[in-house]
């Protein structure tokens, strides 16, 4: 059978949707076997599928770079996913603080108001399209207020409904959020140090010894904040929607304050919609175990770290009760997730207020959940759910 795995790799399409469905036994195959597997995949490339390997991809940054970071050619730049050090770690020194969350907490008010007005909306119907009508403007709000933070409501209103359509794959919607973006940044130069916010320190920065940033590096690093942030937490909420609605028990302890201490990183690792992202092999090595030289691409499969059961006890298990659980949903090394303390934000806000007010979630009988296919494989992209409304507790 070794020679129909290594077919599958050969020919595989990482937006095909059989390979899609197919992909998870194949990587447990490739972790057993061929830790190391080449791929034909837009001119050639080797599957890391190993949790050690991907660690070992993450801290040689010198000879693994992130130069090219996705499973296709990316055609423009794309900062600071797509730099190497000492150049990646300026850009890093400027945006981390805004995406810590003691910084974020001064959002959480308006995340918590627009995930409790997405619910009004629907509360009475006893049902919701879970990713239109809750995943998607969530997720979307919540970015588009971060990165675009603007007092201006009439543009700020504008920005959210351009993200919006940025996350549903309108390709044109970027040409507004470009358009928005570019404008704030014109007035954050022309009038430095009237915020602290991303924006604010996009236009004001230095790299390199005091080089400003330009333009274009502004925009990519606007284009990399919406892009990371929007598929991901967005897969992140539809997957545990789904969970909510077919896994017995995990309501209630969803509800419990300490969910987010623990449960929720079993949750990450095993959803781990982070999947796959891209290297540039710059030096002939053997680190992984097998020859490769320069200019060799990598994919580098976190997702697949996350279900190696050389790490993980029952690794396709949700096991909440893990005495350790070094999952890599975030990467690692110096590219692990700038927004990771901005995803865990978001998906306790917007399942502490859910299920603060609906609950006994279920698929509404007669629909079907449809899946999305790409590097985020299988989160659901339709689901409708049927709830009842949380009863408030009785009066002492």
């Amino acid at each position: 059978m070794t020679d129909g795995h290594q077919e599958f790799f050969d020919n595989i399409d990482w937006y095909r949707r059989e390979d899609c469905e197919r992909l998870s036994e194949e990587l447990a195959w490739s972790r057993r076997e061929c830790p190391i597997v080449h791929t034909n995949y837009d001119g050639g490339q080797y599957v890391v599928s190993r949790y050690d390997d991907l660690r070992t991809v993450a801290e040689h940054p010198e000879i693994f770079s992130s130069t090219m970071p996705g499973v296709m050619s990316v055609p423009v730049p794309l900062p600071p996913l797509d730099l190497d050090p000492p150049l990646h770690r300026d850009f890093r020194l400027f945006l981390n603080k805004y995406f810590s969350r003691s910084a974020l907490m001064k959002y959480a008010p308006e995340m918590e108001q627009l995930a409790n007005s997405l619910i009004d909306a629907v509360i009475d119907d006893g049902q919701i399209e879970f990713i239109s009508q809750y995943a998607i403007p969530f997720t979307a709000g919540s970015l588009a207020r971060v990165v675009l933070d603007d007092d201006d409501e009439e543009r700020m209103k504008r920005a959210v409904e351009a993200v919006t359509q940025v996350s549903v794959g309108g390709p044109e919607a970027f040409q507004t959020v470009a358009e928005i973006a570019g404008a704030i940044l014109t007035e954050r130069r022309e009038t430095p140090g009237s915020r602290d916010d991303v924006l604010e320190a996009l236009a004001t920065a230095t790299v390199e010894d005091g080089r400003p940033l330009a333009i274009e590096e502004q925009l990519g690093v606007v284009t990399v904040l919406l892009l990371g942030g929007l598929d991901t937490t967005r897969g992140a909420i539809a997957h545990i929607g789904r969970y909510l609605a077919e896994t017995p028990g995990l309501e209630d302890r969803l509800r419990r304050p300490e969910w987010v201490k623990r449960d929720l990183d079993e949750l990450l690792r095993f959803t781990s919609t982070v999947s796959v992202m891209g290297r540039l092999v710059t030096q002939d090595n053997d680190l992984l175990g097998c020859p490769l030289k320069a200019g060799d691409r990598l994919s580098v499969h976190w997702a697949s770290g996350n279900r190696d059961e050389t790490k993980f006890e029952n690794a396709d298990e949700l096991v909440f009760d893990r005495a350790k659980n070094p999952h890599i949903a975030f990467g690692v090394g110096v590219h692990r997730c700038l927004g990771q303390h901005f995803a865990r934000l978001q998906l306790e806000i917007a399942f502490n207020v859910l299920l603060a007010r609906i609950g006994n979630f279920r698929i509404t009988p007669g629909t079907t959940v449809k899946e999305t296919i790409g590097i985020t494989p299988l989160a659901p992209e339709e689901m409708y759910l049927s709830f009842d409304p949380v009863r408030e507790p009785a009066s002492v």
